[in-house]
């Protein structure tokens, strides 16, 4: 027994001590050229963050579809993994081929695109989204969820593969996706809405609500890309939503991963939060994003606030250990 306790208070402590050890700056980068404001195209170019290093150790399985291992250690096809995959190697085809790329071209990165897009299209449902075959604790939510970030993904993905190879049924399945994650939660869907009936997607559809901050900006492109293929502006009251509430997320010397939990994001998701706000700024061409994203920027160039949010961090992941039953 004394044993056992021993190995427990270790890997507790161990779990504590990775929160306080990781400060190491994760890498992000951020698409430099100008946004093209409210211009329309029907082919979209590079997506706004370069996720080559986010998705660099991506495990791919014998249909070189990616795959995620669950908390339970098995193997599943998660679609937000399967997409931001997808869109990097997009990335990677456009630095090797910069004209816009064709399905004819035989590119590793083209080649990668379109097997997560035909397996997100195959695997799409009924109701134009795909549910996650996993629980998620820390929410109190079952297995059989829709997320507004893979919805807003996979039609990242779907534009690119629609525009690379000019099938329809690509163009459909982001059409689909966007109505799902459109849809207000007491629907099934995806979003939550205010009293002034702007949506806020929810990457994890929580009760109550959890307002995961870079879940809904990734599902933010998503949408002002579909807007701009469909020469629409249905994004601007999800944009004006998202950006009226960043400073719920702001600590003072930290960001919130969420507004449900008062811990401070990790180093490596504050960073994240930087780049999308950074990110949203440029393809919104709206500089109140930007100046958000350089106020919460500063932060991470102060020792004293980095370490205060690990050490903060720290103590959240050991009070929702022992919260557990």
């Amino acid at each position: 027994m004394k044993d056992c306790r021993m190995w427990a208070e270790t890997a507790l402590a161990g779990k504590a001590a990775k929160a306080v050890r990781d400060l190491r700056r994760p890498s992000f980068p951020v698409d430099a050229k100008p946004s093209q404001g409210g211009t329309t195209t029907a082919r979209p170019g590079k997506y706004p963050l370069d996720l080559r290093p986010m998705t660099a150790r991506s495990v791919l399985d014998h249909e070189r579809v990616v795959v995620t291992r669950a908390a339970t250690g098995e193997a599943y096809r998660n679609p937000v993994s399967v997409s931001l995959y997808a869109l990097a190697q997009h990335t990677d085809a456009l630095a090797a081929a910069p004209q816009p790329v064709t399905a004819d071209q035989q590119l590793p990165g083209v080649r990668a695109l379109l097997t997560q897009a035909r397996w997100l299209r195959a695997s799409q449902d009924g109701n134009g989204g795909w549910r996650y075959p996993v629980p998620v604790p820390r929410y109190g939510v079952r297995p059989g969820w829709y997320s507004a970030m893979a919805q807003g993904l996979a039609m990242s993905v779907m534009l690119r593969a629609h525009a690379t190879t000019g099938e329809g049924s690509f163009l459909d399945a982001s059409q689909g996706a966007v109505q799902l994650m459109l849809r207000p939660l007491e629907a099934g869907g995806c979003s939550h809405y205010d009293q002034l009936g702007r949506p806020f997607p929810e990457e994890c559809p929580s009760d109550p609500v959890s307002h995961i901050l870079n879940g809904a900006v990734f599902a933010l492109f998503g949408l002002c890309e579909l807007s701009r293929h469909q020469s629409g502006t249905p994004h601007e009251r999800m944009a004006d939503r998202i950006r009226g509430s960043l400073d719920a997320f702001d600590l003072g010397y930290w960001t919130r991963y969420d507004l449900r939990h008062t811990a401070p994001a990790s180093f490596a998701y504050h960073s994240l939060h930087v780049a999308l706000l950074t990110a949203a700024g440029r393809v919104l061409a709206d500089p109140r994003w930007l100046a958000v994203a350089a106020s919460w920027d500063s932060y991470t160039r102060s020792p004293a606030r980095k370490l205060r949010a690990a050490v903060e961090k720290g103590w959240f992941v050991l009070r929702e250990h022992h919260a557990r039953p």
